[in-house]
C-alpha cells in the first residue's frame, strides 16, 4: 500500500490495513454506486504494486437492501476482478474495524469527481473516470442467450433508484410510458429494477435477476437510459451509450444527510463526461422527453442500427 507520505491528502485508514496485512479497506454497507467509486483506485494500486491487492471488506450490505436479492452472493462487485487478491472478510472484524471504514467513506475531501476524490488520498490520479467491471465468460453468454429472441435494438431503462423522482413527478412514470410509445418499431426495451419493489408496470421486458445478472443484461443491451443509479454506474463501467437523467431537488436531500451543500454539484462528483446528461428542470414542453428520444434515435444512426 502506499505511504501516507507518497499521499496528497491524509489516508485514515492506512493503520488499519497495515493491522490486517491488506492493502485497501472498502466500505460494503452504503450504496451500490459508492462501492463501485472504490473500483479504480483497486485497479490503480493493482498496478502500482504489481499484483492485485488484498482487500479488507466485507460482503455486500446495501443501504435498505436497495439493488440485491435474497441469496445474492457476498462480493458481487469484486468477483472476476483481476486486481482482487484475497479478501479480508470485514465480518469476521471487531465492529468498529466496520465503523472506521465506513466513516472514513463518508469524509473524503470533494474536489472532484467522487473517484478522483477516493484515489487523491493514495497519491494517485485514475487514468480513467469510470468505474471498474468484470464479468466472466458464462455470464456473458447467458446474457447473450436470455436476450436471443428479442428484438434488436435493445434499450435497457432504469426508471427506479434512490434519487428518482417521486409519483408526482412527470418522470415518475407517465413520461416513460410516452417516451417508450414513440420509439421506432421493432426495438425491444428491457426494463431493469428489484422485482417486488421497483414496479411501475411499465410496457417493458423483464427479468428477475441477481445483481451480477443485472450487470450482464446491462452489458449485453445496445443503449441505457435511466435516473443517476447504480445502473448508470454499470452501464458506464462497460463503455455502453448512455443517457442520464438527473433529479436535483431529490439528489440535494439526500446528500443534505452526509454532505450538506454539495447537492448542487451532483453531476460534477457522480457523473461521466463521456455519458449524455439531461437534468429535470421546469421540463414544461416534454423537452427532456424530445431529447432523449433525439439522443436514442443518433445514437442508432451511428451505431450497428442504421
Amino acid at each position: 500500500m502506499p505511504h501516507d507520505r507518497d499521499c496528497y491528502l491524509p489516508n485514515p485508514l492506512a493503520a488499519l490495513c497495515r493491522a490486517y496485512g491488506c492493502d485497501l479497506a472498502v466500505p460494503s454497507v452504503t450504496g451500490i454506486g459508492d462501492i463501485l467509486m472504490y473500483t479504480p483506485l483497486v485497479r490503480e494500486v493493482a498496478m502500482r504494486l504489481g499484483r492485485p491487492v488484498e482487500l479488507l471488506t466485507g460482503p455486500i450490505r446495501p443501504i435498505d437492501g436497495v439493488g440485491t436479492v435474497q441469496g445474492e452472493e457476498a462480493y458481487p462487485i469484486w468477483r472476476a476482478n483481476p486486481f482482487v487478491g484475497t479478501i479480508v472478510d470485514l465480518e469476521t472484524c471487531p465492529p468498529d474495524v466496520s465503523r472506521q471504514i465506513h466513516a472514513a467513506h463518508e469524509k473524503h475531501c470533494h474536489f472532484g469527481h467522487v473517484i478522483e476524490n477516493i484515489c487523491a488520498e493514495y497519491g494517485i490520479v485514475p487514468q480513467a473516470i469510470r468505474p471498474d467491471l468484470y464479468l466472466t465468460e458464462t455470464e456473458c453468454r447467458a446474457a447473450l442467450a436470455l436476450l436471443a429472441d428479442l428484438p434488436r435494438p435493445i434499450l435497457c431503462i432504469h426508471p427506479h433508484g434512490t434519487s428518482s423522482p417521486g409519483p408526482a413527478h412527470p418522470w415518475h412514470s407517465d413520461e416513460w410510458r410516452a417516451l417508450i410509445a414513440g420509439l421506432p418499431a421493432g426495438m425491444t426495451v428491457l426494463e431493469v429494477g428489484m422485482s417486488g419493489r421497483e414496479e411501475k408496470d411499465l410496457p417493458t421486458r423483464r427479468f428477475r435477476t441477481t445483481l451480477r445478472e443485472m450487470m450482464a443484461l446491462v452489458w449485453a443491451s445496445d443503449l441505457v437510459v435511466g435516473f443517476d443509479s447504480s445502473v448508470a454506474h454499470v452501464a458506464t463501467a462497460f463503455s455502453k451509450p448512455t443517457l442520464v437523467l438527473w433529479e436535483p431537488v431529490q439528489k440535494a436531500q439526500i446528500d443534505l444527510v452526509e454532505q450538506p451543500g454539495l447537492g448542487a454539484a451532483a453531476i460534477t462528483r457522480w457523473g461521466y463526461s463521456q455519458n449524455r446528461n439531461l437534468v429535470l428542470l421546469n421540463d414544461i414542453h416534454h423537452d427532456i422527453r424530445r431529447l432523449v428520444a433525439e439522443w436514442i434515435a443518433t445514437r442508432l444512426r451511428a451505431g450497428r442500427f442504421p
